[in-house]
């Protein structure tokens, strides 16, 4: 007999069968930044921050560097495309969003949101006359907008207002109060979809909910809009939306303006007519398409939301805002769950491919890592896919994905970081910014949770500790133009194995039961046979076809 193989996938190594959709794609590290801690910019200096993070060593509730005299770093939830005054995308600069501050309403009531503008751009060669480059290079800040409203567009439906309105930590803020700066109590913002200089969407987290701001001077431009709830068809509710504890609509006024109300009980939530989410769990994933509107996906169905049962996160469609002042987004419809991978459970960023509204690229996550002693520190699930938006089964689930790069299994062929091993891991608990620049390159960058960095638990004295304390950032090339839309990769994303080009190949000796079937179990498990080779080649193409 023969066996036909899909010609795509020879040389796909064995050890991918174990994920559902891994289909790693050849690529090499380009290099690596950071954007040192110790960097403020003048509109954060001399501001009084963290006073609600108690003294101590407990990782991520204490510190004992807080309360600080500025605003600090915190790494970036998002990153999008920096365009010039004409619209035009420039090369190496970017928008990146801050986020929410310390991690909760309940300790970044004095964290001032913003936006800021860097050059992330790294010299290579690919070792032309052995040139090279140093390990780390600085990103350099552009500019920092603060997000603020003016015009006082932020307002909740129970009348409450944004923080600085009730309380601030000192007269340090005085200007921020008269700005109306928005603060991690206001929005925990993770996602940002940029459409001009002046026009962008925010998503955030503590309600979750979507509103419009000009990212290069911080301006809040519309209304916040609450997200819908949908029915078991996938259809929008009219006037039911989803809520978390964070959110300020379930405070009382006095409490408010008492200052003692950072969030309320989870039961609070499930006596209301909201449909309660986890605090932590909104828009992670905010990614403009190439028609301008924005594919929304939520973070997580787990923690303390209801949820749970759904078969992957919700994934939202989003118009935007004219971009006019007081013109919000609004939600056109629910487009799919969209399902991760075994061991992630978290959305990270949302990336679309540069020409596309139908493909985009999803870095996942867990919370790897809790230190270094193993076994115990679990193990990590940061794996990029790329996901059809168009293609969902009738559970309206987005199974048509490939999996492409393992944050922890980096090549790095030219050596980039110099330190003779050609493997490179991008660790951080929260690697929760990505941008698809071009047909071939990625960057990607994290969420440090400043002041909790050293989620290792490594020495501080370690050659550099710093630079990984600090936000960092990567950017990864594929050999190919994997995000070209005419590249075999998109172009044949959706064929089924039967509908490939096809290669014929000389069948090993297979193994033959009392009945005279195939032993097909028994071969992939013979670890040194060569029909375990061609058995994981099989099933991490997803089906075969025999022929006498």
């Amino acid at each position: 007999m023969k066996l036909y193989i899909a010609a795509s996938i020879i040389g796909t190594s064995a050890t991918f069968v174990a994920a559902q959709h891994a289909n790693h794609q050849k690529h090499y590290l380009v290099g690596l930044l950071n954007y040192p801690n110790s960097f403020i910019p003048e509109e954060l200096k001399n501001h009084t921050s963290g006073t609600a993070i108690p003294k101590g060593d407990a990782m991520w509730s204490e510190s004992n560097f807080a309360p600080f005299t500025y605003v600090p770093g915190v790494g970036f939830s998002d990153m999008e495309a920096y365009y010039d005054d004409e619209g035009n995308k420039v090369n190496g600069e970017f928008f990146c969003l801050t986020d929410n501050g310390f991690g909760s309403s309940d300790n970044s009531a004095d964290y001032a949101l913003n936006i800021q503008h860097l050059k992330i751009q790294k010299p290579f060669t690919f070792r032309h006359a052995e040139t090279t480059f140093e390990k780390y290079t600085e990103a350099e800040n552009l500019g920092t907008a603060i997000l603020h409203d003016p015009d006082g567009y932020i307002k909740w439906e129970n009348g409450a207002d944004i923080q600085v309105a009730y309380a601030v930590p000192d007269a340090t803020w005085d200007d921020y109060k008269a700005k109306r700066v928005l603060t991690g109590r206001d929005f925990d913002v993770e996602g940002l979809a940029v459409i001009n200089n002046q026009c962008a969407v925010v998503g955030d987290e503590l309600m979750p909910a979507i509103f419009m701001v000009n990212p290069t001077t911080g301006v809040v431009l519309s209304a916040f809009v609450r997200t819908p709830d949908i029915d078991s068809n996938g259809n929008l509710i009219a006037d039911k939306f989803l809520s978390t504890r964070s959110d300020k609509v379930h405070c009382s006024i006095a409490d408010l303006e008492a200052n003692a109300c950072s969030s309320v009980a989870s039961e609070v939530v499930d006596a209301s007519d909201y449909r309660k989410h986890d605090k932590s769990g909104g828009y992670e994933g905010f990614s403009i398409l190439e028609d301008g509107t924005i594919a929304a996906f939520l973070e997580k169905n787990s923690g303390d939301s209801t949820l749970s049962d759904e078969p992957g996160v919700r994934v939202y469609h989003v118009k935007p805002g004219d971009c006019s002042s007081g013109s919000a987004p609004t939600f056109e419809k629910f487009m799919g769950f969209y399902p991760f991978e075994i061991g992630a459970g978290n959305i990270a960023d949302v990336s679309a491919i540069p020409g596309s509204s139908r493909f985009v690229a999803v870095i996942e996550r867990n919370g790897f890592p809790s230190g270094h002693m193993w076994p115990g520190a679990g193990n990590p699930a940061n794996n990029l896919c790329v996901v059809d938006l168009l293609d969902v089964d009738e559970n309206m689930v987005m199974k048509n994905k490939k999996c492409i790069l393992n944050y922890h299994d980096i090549d790095d062929p030219w050596d980039v970081d110099g330190n003779g091993i050609f493997k490179y891991g991008h660790t951080q608990v929260t690697n929760e910014a990505l941008i698809i620049v071009d047909d071939y390159c990625l960057v990607a960058g994290t969420d440090t949770n400043y002041p909790w960095t050293n989620q290792f638990g490594i020495d501080v004295a370690s050659q550099y500790f710093q630079e990984v304390d600090d936000a960092r950032f990567m950017v990864v090339c594929f050999v190919e133009p994997i995000f070209n839309a005419e590249h075999p990769f998109l172009k044949n994303f959706g064929a089924k194995p039967s509908q490939m080009p096809v290669t014929e190949v000389d069948e090993p000796a297979v193994a033959r039961g009392a009945d005279n079937s195939r032993a097909l179990m028994a071969s992939v498990y013979t670890t040194h046979s060569t029909l375990a080779f061609f058995g994981g080649l099989i099933l991490a193409v997803g089906g075969f076809v025999l022929a006498a």
